[in-house]
């Protein structure tokens, strides 16, 4: 793993020496830990190092054997001072190993895997900082610093959507910190996004007043262009939807939209992030200001229509698609859209015309063909369906499921040679699909070939006991092959089993 840009965090040190206070009092070890906390605080980093390996000598051997007055998590505590004293020097390689000494005889200190992280970003190794990090995190999901030194670290891997994320999380976990919000007005700043980053300022100074903000930092301008800027927002926005962060995605998308009321393309999307939460009316009021001369207007038509049908006005969904169809008459996607609707209508006839329409226009879509193979099902006419459902099938092999419908056509229409072939290429895919399996046999018995049906009719018993049918066309088969006795075993099991469903019916 290469290194990348050192980040500089703070290390951390306990607050109190909870519930040392023995440790301290009375014993080698307490006395060159108070020497050593002393140096400490007086910076004298050096002298505070030496003084606490003295301590941790004389907590794991006190008076010539080993101290059980002395926890795990007081010798852990020693080895994170020590680790300290040695990071203050910049001394980062002693550090980090005085920091894992202090994991491995207490995993549970969360202090002492931030430090670790701490460690590991001065060195430049900020995928093993992240890791760290986190792993403080789970010992202590409060621990402020953690989420902010995350917040820093995604930032310097330019994973923006990670760093608003954490830096949000710090905020939240101690709203008056301004330092948060600050590097979030950093990383806007960075991209040109300025009204969002001196809104952050603003917000950093107004829960802390008396925080120091590096002198010009909030004044500088980016060499970016409007269209960059422009792009930051969209970026950020999109990697925040993708980690979930959909509250945040929205407020990144509405100011954009203050920022450039013409920017439909955010317009579009942020349409799409509250239908997705089921908002539809807010929905609605974004997809309808996205003006005819958009690129997003015919989607956002689309969207809309998809609304209106799922509120069950399919009427409403019609007149939208055929507004939009007289704008864009080469729209092959509303075409499609405006067959689906007329299916929905009742009104299959001018759904086909539509389709039609967008096979026309060059439309590829499988769905399309299956819809139109639906409709012309719809219309009795059954040639031109199986045609237009091989086409969805030449473009998308993977529909098992419409291979299926296809064969069982054929098993309806007495084709059972080409019902055989579907239901092999269906089991290819769906190898443990008990109803395919039966009408594979069934098509099998009715072709006249009850040897090969047999092993189909097994299967199904065999995965479902109480299949009647499959019970009854297995005798039927040993039956007609001459085998008596087997054949006559089976139907007396489908008797008893349909005996026994008649009992339970009541009949």
């Amino acid at each position: 793993m290469g290194k990348e840009e050192p980040v500089r965090l703070v290390v951390l040190d306990l607050d109190t020496f909870t519930g040392s206070e023995h440790f301290m009092q009375a014993t080698r070890a307490g006395a060159s830990f108070g020497r050593g906390l002393q140096a400490y605080l007086n910076a004298e980093y050096a002298k505070a190092a030496e003084e606490f390996r003295q301590a941790l000598i004389a907590a794991y051997v006190e008076g010539g054997g080993l101290d059980e007055n002395v926890t795990d998590r007081d010798r852990a505590i020693i080895y994170l001072y020590i680790g300290n004293a040695l990071a203050f020097q910049n001394d980062w390689a002693s550090a980090l190993r005085e920091y894992l000494n202090a994991v491995q005889t207490d995993p549970t200190l969360a202090e002492a895997h931030y430090n670790i992280g701490v460690a590991f970003a001065a060195q430049g190794m900020i995928e093993k900082a992240v890791n760290a990090l986190k792993e403080a995190l789970k010992h202590n999901p409060d621990l402020y610093e953690a989420k902010f030194a995350l917040g820093r670290c995604y930032q310097a891997m330019d994973n923006p959507g990670a760093a608003y994320i954490f830096y949000t999380a710090a905020h939240d976990c101690r709203p008056d910190a301004a330092e948060p919000l600050y590097y979030i007005g950093l990383m806007h700043q960075a991209h040109g996004a300025y009204e969002l980053a001196q809104k952050c300022f603003a917000d950093a100074l107004r829960i802390e007043p008396t925080f120091k903000m590096e002198e010009g930092a909030t004044d500088r301008l980016a060499a970016v262009s409007e269209k960059e800027a422009v792009e930051w927002y969209y970026r950020l926005s999109a990697d925040l939807k993708t980690q979930g962060y959909t509250e945040e995605a929205e407020r990144i998308y509405r100011a954009l939209l203050q920022w450039k009321p013409d920017e439909h393309q955010a317009r579009y999307l942020l349409g799409n992030l509250l239908a997705r939460q089921k908002r539809w009316k807010e929905a609605l009021e974004e997809y309808r200001q996205v003006i005819p001369e958009a690129p997003e207007y015919v989607p956002a038509s689309i969207k809309m229509s998809h609304i209106f049908r799922l509120l069950k006005q399919p009427q409403v969904s019609y007149r939208i698609l055929y507004n939009c169809a007289q704008r864009y008459p080469n729209s092959a996607e509303v075409f499609h859209e405006l067959g689906k609707v007329l299916a929905i209508l009742g009104r299959p006839n001018h759904a086909i015309r539509c389709l039609l329409r967008a096979v026309q226009l060059g439309s590829r879509n499988p769905q399309l063909y299956y819809l139109l193979g639906r409709v012309y099902m719809a219309l009795n006419n059954e040639a031109q369906a199986l045609a237009a459902w091989r086409k969805a099938l030449t473009l998308a092999p993977q529909l098992v499921s419409l291979r299926y419908d296809i064969g069982v056509i054929h098993l309806k229409r007495g084709r059972y040679r080409q019902a055989v072939q579907e239901f092999q290429t269906v089991l290819r895919h769906w190898p443990d699909d008990v109803e395919t399996h039966y009408l594979m046999g069934l098509a099998y018995k009715e072709a006249g070939d009850p040897a090969r049906a047999i092993p189909c009719f097994e299967w199904v018993v065999r995965a479902n006991p109480q299949h009647a049918q499959a019970l009854y066309y297995l005798g039927a088969c040993h039956l007609q092959l001459g085998n008596s006795t087997v054949g006559m075993t089976y139907l007396q099991q489908y008797d008893r089993l349909l005996r026994a469903t008649t009992s339970v019916l009541g009949y």
